[in-house]
This record gives structure tokens, C-alpha cells and sequence, in this order.
């Protein structure tokens, strides 16, 4: 016996299949040292028809003992099985084993299939080569599944007579992809057949009138509601004894019917009795009725109610009502009585040559010889099975035995998507997600930096369906709600991906290191706006008033003048000259063009710069102010060693594990993530091998654009009030001597 070796993926110890040997040893592993028990089949990328091998009684998960229920089934079937190494879809046909009765059929069937398909090389089977026999044999008559449909069928008369089946009691699907008739179906269209013909056959029986029956019964039938809210509308007026004058139109309400459409006046009508009700609760049968059903009562009255009272009948009360009405029971019996298949649409003359005929006879013939070829058919269902196994079931085992082919950067787990390529970066761990609400539960718990985004077929259309990513290495970087991206699936197939949702994770040390400063920077960043839109606005409202004020003296001033003009002339004719006015203490005289100083504007923004500049100084003043400028340093440190700590803590925590729990998988191990293990996730892809950077900027510098100079000059000024700023605190604080 080999030895079961257990190899090294990321820290944790699992058993790796490789080959036969493997393969055969999976069942001495106790399931708790699998690396998971059970998972549902929509997770796992690969041939659907393989996944239908996997779970014939259609669970919608696999299992351990499922595994090892296809492992034996395998091993029955298959005597040389170093193909199992190779995981490809072809295998030799002597590599079947034919000691046994199930292996003789497959190896069988096999090379029948070489014969029908008329390959080149008739010592291997290609999977290729039994879905197309599959596919050619399923559109032939003896096909196995007991269905025949018409087109397959030569006779015409029995194509029409498997239409007609079909027609009444439906179809069943055939395995070539049409419907047709199978047994049951069949013995239905027999036995309900006769059923009908039977009750076609006490039809005139149940007829009280004859051919004239029917079209009275619709008479009745059509009037019965009417006459009954009439029975109903005499019994009120003798229970509450309203006049019958109060159940009559008013002409108010005539001369309103008249203003209003027909469609309405009609609708009126229809809810309005059939007649004046009367105390006696007789309805005479030549009395006014509702002009909208006049027609119909008349008719009703002469071709049924005499017919079945008398000719002499002049009323009609409801006991006399519910008698007319009796005179149908028989024929209304019989047809509550009549099979739900619809054989009308056939007739009686094709129901009685199809049924005393030999057409289902034929039919029967044909189900069975169809039938005969099932146990054929099946070995090649078999067969197909067989390759399918030795191409995915060792790549099944490692999915669940262990977990290398997610740790192996050139292998590809059977629950991954495929790639997200977003800022910058390739993403490889994609899985798909049902429930993002539900997943996310689970998977918030993993400690891990994820991305959730939806994935469409086409702009604006319809999400195709939701994906997941871990970012398991470099930095956050310009990652957010809104982001595109694009989506790479097994098949190369492109998609345009939009990230909905972020679960925000350490990602590295260095990110966690430096996110406090971020942080800080953001919310400072953020002050420093509010405060200089702040100091804008009280610039502006300040110039503003200056310049207000300033014309508004300008034009005192003039006044003031003339005014002057005037007194020197009131002087010379010897009137009194009245003394100066006085202006107010709290509007103080200036010069008229202050209000519009451009100076104004130059120390409007020298103040919003100082007042940054003392934003800043206070912030690294109040630090400093302790011992000194190294103890900012001190404290920088010692702020980015203790995040680093702690994001270095939680990276350690981080467990893919939980990803896999959050889509439905039941797992056994705990996969952290480390250094290596992340680079496989998330990394930035390399250029290729002759690429050659160019470290020439082929853009041509615009004249217009700003000099350097100009943004040196600026930073410098920028500086120097944020040094200002600082000083100045600090000497409030009395630091400074």
C-alpha cells in the first residue's frame, strides 16, 4: 500500500490526489480531515452533464459518500487508469474493463460508436465522439425513452394519429428534444376515449326538447340572474314595504341619464331590475321590462316559459321559475358529467375508426421497440459518464479533500468564476454570489478586504449575476461603490463589472500603518475647505459692504457740498446758516473709493491663508508644545506602530475559509492567508519580458500651462505661513521667549 502524503498549502497539512493511488485512499481519510464535506453543485465550474453523474437523485449538492460512491463506480469500469493522471476527455477503449458484465457493455457500446461515427483512430473513445452519437441516435425512433414522436414515425396515418393524442391529452418529451407519446399517455387517450363516447352516446337521452334544448337552456342560463335580483328585489318590498314608486327612475334621474353617454345609460341599465317589483311577487309576462334585456325576455317567455308552463301562462313567480329551470336537470347531469379531455374537437366519426381501428395497436408496437433499446442507450449514457469521470472526478476530490488547486496560481479551483481586472490590479479569486446580503453575513466575519460587484452583458442591461473578490495584497488604492471594472470567466468571455458594495479590511501592514494619517489628512483636508469657503464668503460679504458704505459717503459728500453752495448764498441774502451735521459714531466717514480697494482682495486672502496657517500650527503646535519637535516624530511613530500592530493582528485572522462558508460550502480547515498565498489572489500584473520603459515625457510642455516657477513661488509663500502660523501659536502658548 502507498503512503498517504499530506502536503503543505499555506500552513495547513492536506492529503493532495494525484493519481489512482490517491484516488483509491480518499475512504481511509476520516471525513473530518477532509477540507470540506459538502458544497452545492451551482458553485462548481464544470461539465454540467458530469454534476448530473454526480447527484443522479438530483439534490442540488455533493457529498462525501457521493465522491466515493463515483470513485468505486469508476474503478468497476476502468482496468488501466493512468488516464486519470492526465484529466482529459478520451481514454483507450482497451482500458475498459470487460471481465465484468457492466464493463463488457460499455467496451460494447464503445466501439460502436467508433463504427457509427467512423473515427479515425478506433483504439481510443472521445467524449466528443459519444455526444454527437448520443445526439443523432436521440432523434431516431428506438432511442430508448418509450416516447415516439410523429416525425419519427412512417406511416402518415399513424402521424396523424399521434398528432391527435397529442392534440387532446398532450405530450411527453421525447430524449431527441420533441414531444411525443409514450405508454401512459397512450392508455389515457384509450380509456378517456371510450369514457366519452359512452356519454356522447346518452346525449339525446338527457335532451328534454330535443335539438331545441340547448338553445332554451342558453335562454335560461343568460336570464336566470336577472329574474332572480327580480324575486329577490319583491321580497324587500314586502319585507320593508317601500313604496314602488322609490324603485323607479326620478325624472331628475332621467334628465341626467339623458345628459350622459350611451356606454354609461348602458351600464345603468344593466345593474337596473328587469321590472317594476311588485308585492305579489308575480312577474306578468306581458309587463314593461328593462329595455336593454326586452328582447331576451321575450323570447325567453315564448319559446320556454309557455313551452314549459303552458300556453296559457300570463305570470311567472319563482316557484313557477325554479319549475322551468328543473326541466333542464337531466341535461345540465349529463354535462358536468363529460370527460375533461377535449374529444369534441375530433368528433365521433375519427373518435370510433381511431378507436376501434389498429392504430393504437401500432403505436403500442412501436413504444416497445423504442423501449428495447434502452438498456443500449444506457451504456452509452454509461460510457459518457466514464470519460466524464476520468476528466473531473480527480479534480472533484482536490476541491474537497483539499483546497491546492486554490493555492496554486496555475490551476483553477471548480468555484472559481474567473478574473475582475480593476484599478490597476487582476483580482483571481472571483466566486459567485446568490444572496449578496446573505453572503456578506458570513463572509464579514473573514477579516478580509472585499468587493462586491454585479456583472452585465451589456450597458444597461440586466445584472447577469453577482460576484465576489478578496483584495488580499497591495493597498485599497481608488477602489469605491460606483467603480468599473471588467470580468474575465472561465471561458474568456469579457463583462463589464460595477462594484456595489465594500466590506473595509486591513489589507496590508503598511496600509493599516499609515490609515490613521489618511484619516487625519482626509477630516483636515475636509476642515481646511469648510473653513476657507467659510472665510471666502465673509471676504465677500465684507467687500461688499465696504463698497456699499464707501458710495454711500460719496454721495453725503456731494449733498454736503451743495448744501454748502446754498448756505453762501443764503448768507449773502442774510439768512441763517444751519450748523454742520454730526455723523453717526457707529458709521465712520471714509473715502469713497476704500469700498473698492483692490488691496482689500490681496489682505482678504492673506488672512484665509493665515487662518490655514493657524489651523495647521495649532495642530502640530498643541503636539510639539509637550517636548519639542521630536516628540512629534515620537508620536508619528508611535501612532503608526501601534495601527500597524493591530492591522498586523487582524491580517493574521484573516480566513478564506469564510468565503467559501458564506456560499454554501461546509468546511473543515482554517485557510489563513499569508504573504505568498495573497500574491496569488491580488497582484498587479508584469510587463512583458521585452518591454522597455521610455522615461521621456512625450508631452510637450504648453506655455500657457503654469511655470514651475510660478508653483515653486507658491509653495514657498504656502510654507512660509504655515511656519508663521506655528510661531505665532506657539508664542501665545508662551513657548517662545
Amino acid at each position: 500500500m502507498t503512503e498517504m502524503r499530506f502536503r503543505n498549502f499555506g500552513g495547513i497539512h492536506q492529503f493532495m490526489v494525484s493519481d489512482e493511488a490517491d484516488l483509491a485512499r480518499i475512504d481511509d481519510l476520516d471525513p473530518a480531515r477532509w477540507a470540506a464535506t459538502s458544497a452545492p453543485l451551482s458553485d462548481l465550474h464544470c461539465d454540467p452533464a458530469f454534476l448530473r453523474y454526480i447527484d443522479p437523485e438530483t439534490t442540488g449538492r455533493v457529498r462525501v459518500a457521493q465522491i466515493i460512491e463515483a470513485r468505486d463506480w469508476l474503478f468497476s469500469r476502468l482496468g488501466q487508469r493512468d488516464a486519470l493522471r492526465k484529466r482529459v476527455e478520451v481514454i483507450p477503449v482497451a482500458a475498459i474493463d470487460d471481465k465484468g458484465e457492466a464493463g463488457a457493455g460499455l467496451r460494447a457500446a464503445a466501439e460502436r460508436v467508433n463504427r457509427e461515427q467512423k473515427v479515425a483512430d478506433a483504439k481510443v473513445i472521445t467524449l466528443a465522439d459519444v455526444q454527437a452519437f448520443k445526439g443523432a441516435y436521440a432523434k431516431l425512433l428506438s432511442n430508448g425513452d418509450g416516447v415516439v414522436p410523429a416525425e419519427v414515425v412512417p406511416e402518415e396515418d399513424v402521424q396523424a394519429f399521434l398528432k391527435d393524442v397529442m392534440e387532446v391529452v398532450g405530450g411527453t418529451p421525447d430524449r431527441g428534444g420533441s414531444n411525443g407519446v409514450d405508454a401512459d399517455k397512450l392508455k389515457l387517450f384509450v380509456s378517456q376515449g371510450k369514457v366519452w363516447q359512452e356519454w356522447r352516446a346518452k346525449g339525446a337521452a338527457a335532451k328534454p326538447w330535443g335539438d331545441d334544448t340547448e338553445a332554451a337552456l342558453a335562454l335560461v342560463r343568460e336570464m336566470d340572474p336577472k329574474l332572480e335580483a327580480y324575486f329577490i328585489h319583491c321580497e324587500l318590498l314586502r319585507t320593508e314595504a317601500p313604496s314602488p314608486e322609490s324603485l323607479r327612475l326620478k325624472d331628475d334621474d332621467l334628465r341626467a341619464l339623458r345628459l350622459k353617454a350611451i356606454g354609461e345609460i348602458e351600464l345603468f341599465l344593466q345593474g337596473a331590475p328587469l321590472s317594476a317589483p311588485r308585492v305579489d311577487g308575480a312577474l306578468p309576462l306581458d309587463a314593461s321590462v328593462n329595455e336593454l334585456y326586452r328582447d331576451r325576455f321575450e323570447a325567453l317567455r315564448d319559446t320556454v316559459i309557455r313551452r314549459a308552463l303552458g300556453a296559457g301562462a300570463t305570470s311567472l313567480s319563482r316557484a313557477d321559475w325554479r319549475r322551468v329551470k328543473a326541466t333542464f336537470d337531466g341535461y345540465t347531469a349529463w354535462e358536468k358529467a363529460k370527460p375533461a379531455e377535449p374529444f369534441d374537437k375530433l368528433g365521433d366519426d375519427k373518435m370510433k375508426a381511431y378507436l376501434d381501428g389498429g392504430l393504437p395497436a401500432k403505436v403500442e408496437a412501436y413504444i416497445a421497440l423504442d423501449l428495447a433499446a434502452a438498456k443500449e442507450i444506457g451504456q452509452i449514457d454509461d460510457l459518457e459518464k466514464l470519460i466524464l469521470y476520468v476528466r473531473w472526478l480527480v479534480e472533484l476530490v482536490n476541491n474537497f479533500v483539499n483546497f491546492s488547486a486554490i493555492y496554486m496560481p496555475m490551476q483553477t479551483a471548480l468555484i472559481e468564476a474567473g478574473s475582475l481586472v480593476i484599478d490597476g490590479r487582476r483580482l483571481d479569486f472571483c466566486l459567485k454570489v446568490a444572496n449578496r446580503a446573505a453572503h456578506k453575513a458570513v463572509a464579514v466575519l473573514s477579516n478580509i478586504y472585499l468587493v462586491y460587484v454585479e456583472v452585465l452583458e451589456k450597458e444597461g442591461g440586466a445584472v447577469a449575476y453577482q460576484l465576489m473578490a478578496p483584495v488580499t495584497g497591495g493597498e485599497a488604492g481608488r477602489l469605491r461603490v460606483g467603480k468599473r471594472g471588467l470580468f474575465i470567466d472561465l471561458k474568456d468571455k469579457e463583462y463589464d463589472a460595477i462594484v456595489t458594495e465594500i466590506v473595509d479590511n486591513p489589507i496590508s501592514v503598511k496600509q493599516a500603518a499609515f490609515a490613521p494619517f489618511r484619516r487625519a489628512a482626509a477630516a483636515i483636508s475636509s476642515k481646511i475647505e469648510q473653513y476657507v469657503a467659510t472665510a471666502q464668503a465673509s471676504q465677500e460679504s465684507a467687500m461688499q459692504a465696504r463698497a456699499e458704505a464707501g458710495v454711500t459717503e460719496a454721495q453725503a459728500q456731494v449733498e454736503a457740498g451743495a448744501t454748502q453752495v446754498g448756505t453762501g448764498v443764503g448768507v449773502a441774502r442774510g439768512a441763517v446758516t444751519p450748523p454742520p451735521a454730526t455723523p453717526a459714531p457707529s458709521e465712520p466717514t471714509r473715502p469713497a473709493s476704500e469700498g473698492l480697494n483692490p488691496n482689500s482682495l490681496i489682505l482678504g486672502g492673506g488672512m484665509a491663508l493665515a487662518g490655514i496657517g493657524a489651523v495647521l500650527g495649532g495642530i502640530f503646535g498643541v503636539i510639539s508644545s509637550l517636548t519639542g519637535w521630536l516628540a512629534i516624530l515620537g508620536v508619528v511613530l508611535t501612532v503608526m506602530g501601534v495601527s500597524a500592530l493591530l492591522g498586523w493582528l487582524k491580517l493574521r485572522r484573516r480566513d478564506m475559509a469564510l468565503l467559501l462558508e458564506a456560499s454554501g460550502w461546509a468546511v473543515n480547515v482554517h485557510m489563513t492567508i499569508t504573504r505568498p498565498i495573497a500574491r496569488v489572489f491580488a497582484f498587479v500584473p508584469e510587463l512583458p519580458k521585452d518591454a522597455v520603459l521610455d522615461r521621456t515625457d512625450m508631452l510637450p510642455v504648453n506655455p500657457e500651462d503654469e511655470s514651475h516657477a510660478g508653483r515653486t513661488v507658491v509653495l514657498v509663500i504656502l510654507l512660509a505661513a504655515v511656519i508663521t502660523g506655528v510661531w505665532f501659536l506657539r508664542r501665545r502658548l508662551g513657548l517662545v521667549h
